[in-house]
């Protein structure tokens, strides 16, 4: 063990230079006590040197690849996955063949039924028959080459069809059928006594 030469503590050889640095730093003699200890050896802790990390390339475009994968996995896996109890494949993401409209109106007793927003339609998931806003037009999408029926929406829309008392498309009245064909711009009504 050392003594401090200003207050006279015993302190370990290795210790004596930060013990005159961090307690008497404002003493005259610091700055030539500072010097003197600094030029001997043992004075000072040797300083355990820490192998350096070298970053590779590879290591870069590894960790590059790792957060582009995981975020496009992130973003795009509701695309690629079936829509949750939906009747039709998803169609979200996919290249569609072509997009129409059409108009329904359904009727319970004297009451209109409201068709709400997104029905078939949802973050990442989207039915082939579907809404958008809640004004009773259906969009079609589809992704394959095929026609759909009221009956399709309904489906989507997980009501049952059932026994419509009356049922109008583009002003003129047909037998009631879940088979009727979306065509484009079509306006279709069902009249039911009592729809859930």
């Amino acid at each position: 063990m050392d003594r401090c030469p200003i207050c006279s503590v015993a302190v370990k050889p290795e210790n004596l230079l930060r013990h005159v640095n961090d307690i008497h730093p404002r003493h005259p003699d610091t700055p030539r006590l500072r010097e003197e200890l600094k030029a001997e050896r043992g004075r000072a802790a040797p300083k355990t040197t820490a192998l350096p990390i070298r970053v590779r390339r590879w290591h870069v475009v590894l960790v590059a690849l790792i957060v582009i994968g995981g975020t496009g996995a992130y973003f795009l896996a509701p695309y690629f996955a079936p829509c949750a109890g939906g009747p039709f494949p998803n169609v979200a993401g996919t290249i569609q063949i072509d997009h129409w409209h059409v108009s329904l109106l359904v009727h319970s007793g004297n009451e209109q039924v409201p068709i709400a927003a997104n029905i078939g339609a949802s973050q990442g998931c989207m039915q082939p028959v579907h809404t958008h806003e809640g004004t009773g037009q259906i969009h079609i999408h589809p992704n394959v080459n095929r026609l759909y029926t009221v009956g399709d929406f309904f489906l989507v829309w997980q009501k049952s069809f059932g026994n419509p008392t009356q049922m109008i498309v583009n002003t003129t009245s047909v037998t009631p059928s879940s088979n009727v064909i979306l065509y484009d711009q079509g306006t279709i009504h069902l009249f039911y006594t009592f729809f859930a």
